[in-house]
């Protein structure tokens, strides 16, 4: 065997070796890291599929009292919660409280957490009220219809057929506009209740001139 053919043999090995060292580092991890991505993904989107599963779309409830009052509630999303059977987290929020001898009241929110048993309903961002002409809106609203007569039994002086608005209130009525930090409509006698809280605070009351 000649030198020349030493060094090609030589030459062919080095370049078979190094072909091997590329094949090993780059291939191979590559294929790793391809696999580890994809197990990720496929986590996510079980739990995504999961989340989906708890969403219940088009949402309607209706109760209605002895005068023959009605409140709806309708949301896009309703998701059920895991520790209270009774209690449904809503999403895209109205409502509609109709009377039969007054002006009708509508809801409207971002969210509500929402009692399917006894309606109690809070009302969460972007808390808009319409009633006759008014407007309201603000961060909170909390509403409770009829209590359970059981309830009523124990703690007479339980809250029952009211509507409290809270933080950043906003009331506007035909001429004027008031600034407040609690607002109660008592849906029995209608009658409003307009409040800061604290009392060395005033109402702010504004005229509105078109």
């Amino acid at each position: 065997m000649n030198k020349k053919t030493v060094v090609q043999i030589f030459l062919i090995i080095i370049l078979i070796f190094i072909t091997f060292l590329f094949f090993f580092f780059f291939y191979v991890d590559n294929s790793k890291q391809v696999k580890t991505n994809s197990s990720v993904n496929i986590d996510d989107l079980d739990k995504s599929n999961d989340n989906d599963n708890d969403l219940i779309k088009d949402i309607m409830y209706s109760s209605n009292n002895n005068k023959g009052d009605i409140y709806e509630i309708l949301a896009d999303y309703g998701e059920p919660s895991l520790i209270d059977p009774n209690l449904m987290f809503l999403t895209n929020v109205t409502a509609t409280i109709i009377f039969v001898d007054k002006a009708n009241v509508r809801l409207k929110s971002k969210f509500a957490n929402f009692n399917t048993k006894t309606f109690e309903t809070t009302f969460i961002n972007d808390v808009k009220i319409v009633r006759s002409d008014e407007i309201i809106t603000g961060d909170e609203l909390y509403l409770v219809l009829d209590s359970d007569p059981e309830l009523l039994k124990k703690n007479p002086n339980i809250e029952q057929n009211l509507i409290r608005i809270s933080r950043n209130i906003l009331y506007e009525k035909p001429g004027y506009i008031l600034k407040a930090d609690v607002i109660e409509i008592d849906l029995i006698t209608k009658n409003s209740k307009i409040y800061m809280n604290d009392k060395l605070k005033k109402v702010l009351a504004q005229s509105k001139i078109k």
